[in-house]
């Protein structure tokens, strides 16, 4: 039995750099190791360099879980990054905000990147939110706020730029559900209203560069109340607020997205 306990130490240090599911076999090498040991503690050999290999294996796993949670957070939610960038610097500095499809420096408070070179921009007054989302795409992009990860409707902002900036192309729609995929329809549509107070798109193509190559990627803008009191929009809470991002290769906002994924919006 001191030879099983050898080879689940020997695994344990080949499955650490699993987060969470590597966890199972040197927790079980360590506790077999140490039953044999003190059942017969005359055969310590294979036991105990069983219960050494697994404590180690042990030790690596946890911390690789914890550093995986740390740094990386927005990876949770993130799926099918593609290479390559792209999108407007961060921002620092007061700016006073427009819609114009253009992310100043310093226009919104705060800013998040989330998977496939998806960003996120908002800035916050006492009734309204600021928002701004960028993707490396021409297509169309969009982003659902929701309540829940797994089930339950979803209220989103899509649309699709062009070489001027296009209010027209921006939509508030609705979504029954969102996972694991949605249908969506505009609010005006199901009986609801338009809640955009504002809003802009526009597509960007970077100039050419030799030092660097940036994808072209599509910018919108809007400005919305926290509260709408349309019954196909849902509130903005002080506090995290799930959301969906979204992305598609061309303008049909209701085409199936070539990169989605989730995040978390923090609101003061």
């Amino acid at each position: 039995m001191g030879g099983e306990v050898f080879v689940l130490g020997i695994l344990a240090l080949f499955t650490w750099l699993i987060p969470f599911f590597g966890l199972p076999i040197p927790i079980i090498g360590l506790v077999w190791g140490i039953i044999i040991l003190r059942r017969r503690p005359a055969k310590k050999g294979l036991p105990i360099a069983g219960v050494v290999l697994s404590s180690i294996g042990l030790f690596l796993s946890v911390s690789y879980s914890v550093i995986s949670i740390i740094s990386s957070p927005d990876d949770l939610f993130s799926s099918n990054n593609p290479p390559g960038g792209g999108g407007p610097p961060a921002s620092t500095g007061p700016v006073d905000w427009k819609a114009d499809g253009k992310i100043e420096i310093g226009e919104y408070e705060g800013s998040l990147v989330v998977g496939a070179n998806f960003q996120v921009y908002w800035k916050t007054d006492t009734q309204f939110i600021y928002m701004a989302i960028s993707a490396p795409t021409t297509g169309w992009i969009g982003i659902g706020f929701i309540d829940s990860l797994r089930s339950g409707p979803m209220d989103m902002i899509a649309g699709y730029g062009g070489a001027g900036v296009a209010a027209g192309n921006v939509y508030d729609m609705w979504s029954n559900s969102h996972y694991p995929n949605w249908s969506v329809i505009s609010d005006p549509d199901t009986g609801g209203q338009m809640s955009l107070l504002e809003r802009a798109a526009l597509e960007e193509i970077p100039a050419a560069s030799d030092e660097s190559e940036s994808p072209p990627y599509t910018v919108l803008e809007f400005r919305r109340r926290f509260t709408t009191g349309d019954a196909f929009d849902l509130p903005l809470l002080s506090g995290p607020n799930l959301f969906v991002w979204a992305y598609g290769n061309n303008e049909d906002v209701r085409a199936t997205p070539t990169y989605r994924g989730y995040g978390v919006l923090e609101l003061p």
